[in-house]
């Protein structure tokens, strides 16, 4: 089986979890209430005219970033509907960085805990998500170079081990 047929297998498997379920299920929510559907548009139009001038300039103008921002919180708190949509995203987004996560591990080996430039009391955590991405299994250790961490803020008073 090579890689496509992988790749739509792992999307068919995807399109079944509660994530994207509830995603879907929240997003046809907002459709049918027309007063939600409504505001959703509005804020969808004003995220596109962002990631456009964002992919054509790089550099999108703050006051646009806090304006949309500013916009999602209103329609939170004004339409519950959307308000569920937005927590459904938040999980459909934590599922598709662990589905990213275990490709990259897959392809570069995994990293511990300790070579990554967080903060120690995240540590902990972070090796929890390292563990469960390797399913107990020994996996290649990846290798990171000083070149990679380059760029990488880190936080006031870390240092790396």
């Amino acid at each position: 089986m090579n890689y496509i047929d992988k790749a739509r297998e792992l999307g068919e498997s995807l399109s079944l979890t509660p994530e994207i379920q509830g995603l879907k299920a929240a997003e046809a929510a907002i459709m049918a209430d027309p007063p939600s559907q409504e505001a959703f548009s509005q804020y969808q139009d004003k995220e596109r005219v962002l990631v456009t001038t964002q992919m054509i300039s790089k550099i999108v103008p703050e006051k646009d970033s806090i304006a949309l921002l500013d916009l999602k919180i209103r329609l939170m708190n004004k339409h519950p509907l959307i308000k569920a949509y937005f927590v459904q995203q938040q999980k459909y987004e934590k599922l598709m960085a662990m589905v990213n996560l275990t490709l990259t591990t897959s392809m570069y080996g995994l990293p511990s805990a300790n070579d990554l430039p967080i903060p120690e009391e995240l540590k902990g955590m972070a090796q929890q998500i390292l563990d469960k991405i390797s399913g107990g299994n020994a996996m290649e250790k990846m290798q990171i170079s000083p070149e990679m961490l380059q760029g990488i803020k880190l936080p006031p008073g870390f240092t790396q081990q």
